[in-house]
C-alpha cells in the first residue's frame, strides 16, 4: 500500500505540485491567524466557597459553617481534598478536584458543586450569609493596568477608572474588565452625646426613623376615568442634604433635624478590605481578560492603543500605568522562539549541506519546511495556539523532521549508485525503509505519550508539546515517502553508467568505522563492562546535580509576599508596605513597584498565587529594568527585607510555570485539638530553625492574638431590658459603625453607618461604654458577667474536615527544596504522634510526588506499546532486547551534560529524556534493520553487522547532527535549557552507542 501511494505521487506531477504549493500559503496564513499566548493554558482545578458569618469567632465559623458545608461537598465523586481558612466572621473553603478531570468537564463539575452548597444553606446557623461559589478562581486577566493620582480622592479616581472600564469593554476580544483597590463608600452618622441627652433622643430613635423614611413603599393608585394612575411617593434618600434634613421627634414632642444633633459625612468602609498603590501613590487596578478564543497579543495591542487615546482625556494629575501585559510578554516570547526556530532551520540545512552537498541539502531541507507549514495548519485548525510549549515542540522536533527523509533519500542515492533506474531506486528505497521508519516514528511519538496522558497539571501544561511533536513527526514520515521522493524524481540526476560504483563506501572514514566496529565486536564484553562502569559513575554524579522541579522564568518581574503577625490591623500592614515600597524603590535596577494590601490582585498571570482577604498580608509586584537583573535583585531584596523588617515574614519570588505555594516546605499535622497541634508544630519548627538552610520557619496558623471577652449576662441585662443584639451593636458602633440602611445615589447603593456617640475608647474604659436600650442608658459592665483580655487563634485551618496545622519554611538562596527537605525529613518524621493524629508532607513535596507519579503512571503502557511494535517489526525478542539494553546507557551523556552546563534536573529534563529515548530507538532501528537486510542476502553475520554500521553511518550521523545542532538555540532558554542539554548530550553519547555498542550487543546475542 505504501509503495502504491509513493508511485501515485510520482506519476501525478500536477497534483503533487498543487498539494505542495498549497502548504506554503496555508502555513503562512495559519501562523498569522492562529492564537498567540505566552504560556500554554492549564486549568487550576480549584474553586473557592466563601460564607460570611458576622460576629462569629474563627472556631465558631469552622464548626458551625465550614464543617456543615464541607460535609455536603464531600459527597462529590470528583473531589480530591478540601482545605479551609476560618477567620473572624468569614469561612473560606478551597475545593480541590481530582487531577484527572479535564478542562472540558470543569464547568459541569462546578454546577454540581453549587447544587451541593445550595442544598446545605438551610443547615447554616441564623446570621450566616449565603455561600458564594467562585469557580472563576483560575481565570486569568492577562492585561493589568492601573490608574493613580496624588491629587484626587479615591472617589474621583474610581469614577475615572469606571469610565476607562466602560471604554475598554468595547475593545475587540475584551471579555471582562475588573477593578481592584476600590473603596466602598459609606455615609457616617455620628451623633453628639450632649445633644442626644438634651433632646432625649436615642440611637434607636435615629435608626427607626431612618428606616421608616428610607423604605420604598407601594402607595397604590387611583382611578381617573378610563385610566388608573399610579401614585409615586418619593421619599427615599438620594442626597446627603435629605439625610441631614430628616426630622426626628423627641419624647417631649420636639422636632429636631438630624443634621442639628449629628455630624453626617461621606467616608469609606472601615476597616478597608484592600488597597493598591503604585510607587506609593494611591491607585486602582484595571484587570482585562480576553475572550476564550481571542488573541491576547492583538487584544493587548488594541487595549494599549485605546488607553493611549484615553490618557489625553484624563484630568491633570491622573496617570495610567501598565502593570503587566501578557500580550506584550507573549509577543516577546514568541519573537524569541521564532528567532530560535529560524536559527534551527538554518542550522539543520547547514548540516545537510556539509554531509550531502548544497543541492541535496536543499531538497531534504525542503521537507523540513513543508512539515513545519503542515504542522502550523493543523495547529490552527485545532485551536492550538503558538506559545512556549508548542513552539518548543517544533524546535525539539526540528532535527527529527528530516530523519525519515534522510534515510529514504540516502537509500535512493545508494540504489542509483548501484545502477538502478531512478524510479526503481526510489520505489525500492521506500519499500525497504518505510515500515521500519514508520515504526521508529511511532515509537518516537509514544515516548512523549506518558507526558500527554499525565493526569497532573503538568500533563495539561505539556499537552501541546506531545500533540505538535506527534503531528510533525508523522507528517514528516508522510512527506518522506511522497514529497521527498517526488523531489528526487524531479530534481536529482541519475548517475551516468560511468559514474556508478561497483564498491560503495570506500575511503578513509569508512575504513576507520570498519576497524572500530570490528574492534568492538572482538572486545564486546570489555566494551559493555566499561559502559556499565560509566553508568554507575553517572549515577553517583547525578547526586551532584541540583533538583528543581519547575524552572524559573526569564521575566523582568519579581513578586514579594509579606505577612505581619496575626491580629495586625490592615492600616498597619499598609504602613509597613509603604515603607517597604519606599526602600525598595531606592534600589538600583528597580523600575516600578506595585503594592497590594489585604488581598492579592486579580490573577494577571496563570501561575500567580491567591491570598486573602487577610488584613496582615501584602504583596508587591516589582518590575526590574531587565530580566537579567531579577536574579541578582531576588537575593539582594530578600536579604535586605529580612534585616530591615524583622517584624514581617517576607518572601521574594521569581515567576514560575507553576503556582508558588505559601511555603516551599510544609510539615502538616492533623487532629482535633489546636493545643496538641500547636505542640507538634512547635517541635517541627524547632527542627527547621536548627537547620541553617531554612528561611522563615513559621506556623501556618500564625500566632495567637489578644481578644476582649465581654460575656453577656442575660439575668443582669434582662433587668435593664438590654438584649445581646443591643449590646453587640453598641460595641460595634464605637469604631466600625452599625449599618442602618442604604443611601441610593443613581446606580450606587451606599451603606449608611451609625456610630455610638463616644470618644476613642480603650480597654480600660470599655466597661463604662454606654449601652442604649431605646429608653435608658446603662454601662457595659452592668450587662456583662465579666470583661477581660484573652487569647485566640485568629486563623483556624482544616484539611478534609480535620483541624490541620503545618510547620512551614522556605529555603535560603543557593539551596533547593529537595536538598533542605532531605536534611530535616528524618527528624520531623520521628516526632511521636498522639493517638488520633496524623502527619504528611504538603506543598511542593506533595505536588512533585504527585507529578512524578502521574508522569510514570502511563510509562509502563508506553513501554509495552514500544515492545509490541519492535516485536512486530523484528519478529523476534533478541533485537528489541538489544534496543532496551542500550536505552539506560543514555543517562551517561545526560548526567555529563547537566554537570558541564550547570542546569538543574527537573520535570522538563525528564520529559526531554523520554523524547531522547525515542530518538535513540529510531537510530538503532535503522541500523538493525540494515543488518537484517544484509543477512537476508546471504552475507555472514559478522560482515553483515560491519556493513550495516558502515552503510548507516551517514544517515545516523546526519539525523543526530541535525537534531543536536537544531536544539542548540534552546540551550539559552531558561525554561527549556535543561531539556535541550538532556537531548544534546544524551543524543551525542547515544549516537556512539548506536554505531559501536549496538554491534557489540548484537555480537553477544548472536554469538559472533
Amino acid at each position: 500500500m505504501i509503495t502504491r501511494i509513493c508511485i501515485y505521487f510520482l506519476q501525478n506531477r500536477a497534483l503533487s505540485y498543487t498539494l505542495l504549493i498549497l502548504f506554503i500559503p496555508g502555513g503562512i496564513w495559519a501562523y498569522l491567524k492562529m492564537g498567540k499566548l505566552e504560556d500554554a493554558p492549564f486549568t487550576i482545578k480549584q474553586a473557592v466557597v466563601t460564607t460570611a458569618y458576622p460576629g462569629a469567632s474563627a472556631e465558631e465559623v469552622q464548626s458551625q459553617v465550614t464543617d456543615v458545608l464541607e460535609e455536603a461537598i464531600q459527597s462529590l465523586d470528583e473531589l480530591y481534598y478540601l482545605k479551609s481558612d476560618n477567620r473572624y466572621g468569614l469561612s473560606k473553603i478551597t475545593v480541590y478536584v481530582k487531577k484527572e478531570i479535564r478542562a472540558k468537564d470543569m464547568q459541569q463539575l462546578w454546577d454540581k458543586l453549587r447544587r451541593k452548597v445550595n442544598d446545605a444553606q438551610s443547615r447554616l446557623p441564623e446570621g450566616a450569609g449565603k455561600s458564594v461559589v467562585n469557580d472563576d478562581f483560575g481565570d486569568v486577566s492577562g492585561v493589568f493596568y492601573a490608574i493613580e493620582s496624588q491629587k484626587y480622592s479615591y472617589r474621583q479616581l474610581e469614577e475615572e477608572a469606571k469610565r476607562i472600564k466602560n471604554e475598554l469593554l468595547n475593545v475587540k476580544d475584551v471579555a471582562r474588565v475588573e477593578l481592584y483597590g476600590t473603596r466602598e463608600r459609606t455615609i457616617e452618622i455620628k451623633p453628639s452625646t450632649s445633644l442626644l441627652t438634651r433632646t432625649g433622643l436615642t440611637i434607636e430613635d435615629i435608626r427607626r426613623t431612618f428606616n421608616a423614611q428610607n423604605r420604598v413603599v407601594d402607595a397604590g393608585g387611583i382611578e381617573y376615568g378610563t385610566l388608573r394612575l399610579r401614585i409615586d411617593t418619593k421619599g427615599s434618600f438620594s442626597t446627603i442634604d435629605e439625610i441631614k434634613n430628616m426630622t426626628l421627634v423627641s419624647p417631649l414632642g420636639q422636632s429636631v433635624r438630624l443634621g442639628e444633633i449629628a455630624e453626617i459625612n461621606e467616608s469609606y468602609t472601615h476597616p478597608m478590605r484592600n488597597q493598591m498603590k503604585i510607587n506609593n501613590c494611591p491607585a486602582i487596578g484595571i484587570a482585562i481578560s480576553t475572550v476564550s478564543d481571542g488573541n491576547v497579543v492583538e487584544m493587548g495591542k488594541a487595549v494599549e492603543t485605546r488607553i493611549d487615546q484615553l490618557k489625553k482625556e484624563l484630568p491633570d494629575g491622573v496617570n495610567v500605568h501598565c502593570i503587566y501585559d501578557q500580550g506584550n510578554e507573549s509577543a516577546i516570547a514568541n519573537k524569541g522562539f521564532i528567532i530560535n526556530l529560524i536559527v534551527s532551520v538554518l542550522t539543520v540545512v547547514a548540516v545537510l549541506f556539509c554531509f550531502i552537498g548544497l543541492k541535496n541539502g536543499l531538497l531534504i531541507g525542503s521537507s523540513l519546511a513543508f512539515a513545519i507549514f503542515g504542522t502550523l495548519i493543523y495547529m490552527y485548525a485545532n485551536g492550538i495556539a503558538l506559545q512556549r510549549m508548542s513552539l518548543a515542540a517544533i524546535v525539539i522536533a526540528m532535527g527529527m523532521l528530516v530523519d525519515n527523509a534522510i534515510v529514504v533519500y540516502d537509500s535512493t542515492l545508494i540504489n542509483m549508485q548501484k545502477g538502478m533506474r531512478k524510479r526503481v531506486a526510489i520505489v525500492n528505497a521506500v519499500r525497504t525503509t518505510a515500515w521500519p521508519l514508520l515504526a521508529a516514528t511511532v515509537i518516537a511519538v509514544l515516548t512523549f505519550l506518558p507526558v500527554y496522558l499525565s493526569p497532573h497539571i503538568t500533563g495539561e501544561l505539556l499537552s501541546s508539546l506531545f500533540i505538535v511533536i506527534a503531528v510533525s513527526l508523522l507528517l514528516s514520515w508522510i512527506l518522506a515517502i511522497t514529497q521527498n521522493v517526488f523531489f528526487i524524481q524531479e530534481f536529482v540526476r541519475r548517475p551516468r553508467p560511468n559514474e556508478t560504483k561497483d564498491v560503495l563506501f570506500n575511503g578513509y572514514l569508512y575504513d576507520v568505522i570498519r576497524r572500530m566496529t570490528n574492534f568492538t565486536i572482538n572486545h564486546k564484553y570489555s566494551v559493555i563492562i566499561v559502559l556499565c562502569g560509566l553508568l554507575v559513575l553517572s549515577g553517583l554524579g547525578f547526586k551532584m546535580i541540583p533538583n528543581v522541579f519547575m524552572p524559573q522564568l526569564n521575566k523582568k518581574y519579581l513578586t514579594t509576599d509579606m505577612w505581619l503577625p496575626e491580629g495586625t490591623k490592615i492600616e498597619e500592614t499598609a504602613y509597613i508596605a509603604e515603607q517597604i515600597s519606599s526602600y525598595a524603590d531606592s534600589i538600583n535596577g528597580i523600575k516600578q513597584i506595585s503594592s497590594f494590601v489585604g488581598q492579592t490582585p486579580p490573577r494577571f498571570y496563570l501561575a500567580n498565587s491567591s491570598y486573602g482577604p487577610q488584613p496582615n498580608y501584602a504583596q508587591f509586584l516589582i518590575e526590574a529594568e531587565s530580566a537579567e537583573l531579577t536574579y541578582h535583585l531576588k537575593d539582594t531584596l530578600q536579604s535586605i527585607l529580612n534585616n530591615r523588617f524583622p517584624q514581617a515574614i517576607t518572601r521574594v519570588n521569581q515567576f514560575e510555570l507553576n503556582t508558588i505555594p505559601q511555603a516551599l516546605i510544609e510539615a502538616r499535622f492533623c487532629g482535633n485539638d489546636p493545643a496538641v497541634l500547636d505542640s507538634l508544630t512547635t517541635l517541627a519548627l524547632q527542627i527547621m530553625r536548627n537547620n541553617p538552610h531554612t528561611l522563615n520557619p513559621r506556623n501556618e496558623w500564625g500566632n495567637m492574638a489578644p481578644v476582649i471577652r465581654a460575656e453577656y449576662h442575660p439575668l443582669k441585662a434582662g433587668r435593664l431590658n438590654v438584649n445581646r443584639t443591643d449590646m453587640m451593636n453598641t460595641v460595634k458602633a464605637v469604631n466600625d459603625g452599625v449599618n442602618i440602611g442604604i443611601f441610593r445615589e443613581n446606580e450606587h447603593k451606599v451603606p449608611v453607618l451609625l456610630y455610638t456617640p463616644a470618644d476613642s475608647i480603650d480597654f480600660s474604659r470599655l466597661t463604662d461604654l454606654t449601652i442604649w436600650n431605646g429608653k435608658q442608658p446603662a454601662p457595659l459592665k452592668q450587662v456583662t458577667d465579666d470583661i477581660y483580655m484573652d487569647w485566640e487563634w485568629p486563623l483556624v485551618r482544616t484539611y478534609n474536615r480535620n483541624l490541620s496545622m503545618a510547620a512551614q519554611c522556605d529555603v535560603q538562596p543557593g539551596h533547593t527544596m529537595k536538598e533542605v527537605h532531605a536534611e530535616i525529613r528524618k527528624d520531623i518524621e520521628s516526632i511521636k504522634l498522639p493517638q488520633g493524629y496524623s502527619f504528611f508532607w504538603d506543598s511542593q513535596y506533595k505536588d512533585q510526588k504527585e507529578a512524578l507519579a502521574a508522569l510514570t503512571k502511563y510509562f509502563p503502557m508506553a513501554i509495552l506499546f514500544l515492545a509490541i511494535i519492535l516485536i512486530v517489526l523484528f519478529r523476534n525478542f533478541k533485537l528489541p532486547l538489544i534496543i532496551f539494553l542500550i536505552l539506560p546507557l543514555s543517562i551517561i551523556g545526560v548526567v555529563l551534560g547537566l554537570i558541564l552546563t550547570g542546569f538543574d534536573f527537573g520535570f522538563f529534563c525528564m520529559a526531554g529524556w523520554l523524547g531522547l529515548l525515542g530518538m535513540i530507538i529510531k537510530n538503532v532501528i535503522v541500523l538493525l534493520d540494515e543488518v537484517n537486510i544484509q543477512r537476508s542476502t546471504g552475507i555472514p553475520s559478522r560482515e553483515a553487522v560491519i556493513n550495516a554500521t558502515v552503510f548507516r553511518t551517514r544517515p545516523v550521523l546526519m539525523a543526530a547532527a541535525t537534531t543536536i545542532l537544531g536544539m542548540v538555540p534552546l540551550l539559552f532558554d531558561v525554561v527549556f535549557g535543561g531539556m535541550a542539554t538532556t537531548i544534546i548530550f544524551g543524543l551525542s553519547f547515544a549516537t556512539l552507542l548506536t554505531l559501536f555498542v549496538t554491534p557489540a550487543l548484537y555480537a553477544i546475542f548472536y554469538k559472533i
